[in-house]
């Protein structure tokens, strides 16, 4: 039997409608644990860590406990909710190898082969190491820093003069961005006494980067201790605290460091929700706990929604 035209569209319009109508039911799948996954584009995705007030990690939570505030409106309902160990990683390693830190260089770069080689990484995890120290920075390794190349560059690598740290963060972000996979956790870890001398880029501009990728940064400060030139503190600290990350003042053990870094990322969570329409541009967004006051939470505090459209 065949159709006229008007037959022909009258289907077609049929078949639209029903599509749409499907599209727009949300997948649901729920655990005991009340995560609820949920896959849609278009959305806002946060990752975020909670511990109690003691400072111990919260190994069990549910939507329900937190809530999010973008731009001044409360969010309590989510696409999606699940734990971060669920999400393999991408991680730059970033390795300040300018004057002002050259007698912490070779610590840092056995510290760092100990972490790569050692860790226990998931078959699809990533892992880039760059390095920083003279006019630009230098890539090393992308993704997969476990041979013997990434080991010989990194023994080779020597104190070389100013630092273009912003730049540096601004060319690990590009990275991460390359073939970005959306179920991959993106992370950078810092290490560098926080002085910028010659990036063309500002400190502001390597935060919006790492925000647009949702990428935390944790900032590990290979400063002397006994030096008096504290003014990159500041800027560490300031690094992690607009992404989610950590900063670590100098001195510390940077294996039991690197150790807490990646225990940091498997240990929290990730949500996601519908992108407001209510307001174009930066939004701040800020994560609460609803049932229990005592949760400190811990996330990045801002993202730009051009990132999303």
């Amino acid at each position: 039997m065949q159709l006229s035209t008007q037959g022909r569209i009258a289907l077609f319009l049929v078949s639209l409608i029903v599509a749409l109508a499907i599209c727009s039911i949300p997948l649901l799948a729920a655990d005991d644990n009340g995560y609820t996954i949920r896959s849609r584009t278009n959305e806002v995705r946060i990752a975020f860590t909670v511990s109690d007030r003691d400072g111990h990690i919260v190994k069990v939570l549910h939507s329900s406990d937190v809530a999010v505030v973008d731009n001044g409106t409360i969010i309590r309902q989510f696409r999606s909710f699940e734990p971060a160990s669920v999400s393999p990683l991408d991680i730059v390693i970033l390795l300040d190898a300018s004057d002002s830190v050259a007698s912490q260089i070779p610590a840092e770069i056995a510290e760092t082969q100990d972490f790569v080689e050692h860790s226990s990484w998931q078959e699809r995890d990533r892992v880039s190491i760059l390095s920083f120290g003279g006019v630009s920075p230098q890539l090393l390794c992308v993704r997969n820093c476990l041979g013997e190349t990434a080991q010989t560059k990194l023994n080779a690598l020597r104190a070389s003069g100013v630092t273009p740290l912003y730049d540096a963060l601004l060319q690990a972000a590009e990275i991460l961005g390359q073939n970005r996979d959306s179920e991959l956790r993106p992370a950078m870890i810092l290490f560098s006494d926080g002085v910028d001398t010659i990036s063309m880029h500002s400190v502001k501009d390597a935060v919006q980067a790492a925000q647009k990728l949702q990428a935390m940064i944790y900032s590990v400060n290979s400063r002397p201790v006994k030096s008096l030139r504290k003014n990159g503190d500041a800027v560490l600290g300031y690094l992690a605290a607009n992404t989610g990350g950590l900063s670590f003042a100098p001195g510390q053990n940077v294996k039991a460091v690197l150790r807490m870094v990646l225990d940091d990322l498997h240990s929290g969570y990730v949500l996601s929700y519908d992108l407001p329409a209510q307001t174009v541009g930066q939004h701040s967004i800020q994560i609460l706990p609803t049932n229990d006051p005592r949760l400190r939470i811990r996330s990045r505090s801002a993202y730009d929604d051009s990132s999303y459209k």
